[in-house]
């Protein structure tokens, strides 16, 4: 069997994006459970949405679950793109706050890499779907 980077033709290995599936699928639940404590009605309700529409979407492409070229759109992509690369600017220097060793470190540093590794999955979609007639 083929792994889905190898297939998708990415550089990406199979490797890659196992490791970025915990931490995605933790940043799933997590912003679930904060949303719910949201008024549907404010900004940081419409983020979290937003937030979740990319990191399903990054999910299912790191899992090859789906047929991206169909299921999502480039306009889809390129939000996602937006929303994953805002979680990784707020990541950053949270990651530098914690003391190397610690537990919030790896966190930080295990979401950041998945977040990378995503972003990375969905500009390879992007660049596949540009080349589509």
């Amino acid at each position: 069997m083929t792994a889905p980077a190898a297939r998708n033709g990415l550089s990406l290995t199979a490797a890659d994006a196992q490791a970025a599936r915990g931490p995605i699928a933790s940043l799933i639940g997590k912003s679930e459970k904060a949303r719910l404590k949201l008024a549907p009605t404010t900004w940081q309700y419409r983020m979290l949405q937003d937030n979740l529409r990319a990191l399903r979407l990054a999910e299912a492409l790191l899992e090859d679950r789906t047929d991206a070229a169909t299921e999502f759109s480039p306009d889809d992509l390129r939000a996602a793109l937006r929303a994953l690369a805002a979680m990784a600017a707020k990541t950053e220097p949270a990651l530098a706050k914690f003391r190397p060793g610690t537990a919030p470190h790896s966190l930080s540093r295990n979401r950041l890499q998945a977040l990378r590794t995503a972003s990375a999955r969905v500009e390879a979609e992007l660049a596949k779907n540009q080349d589509r007639p």
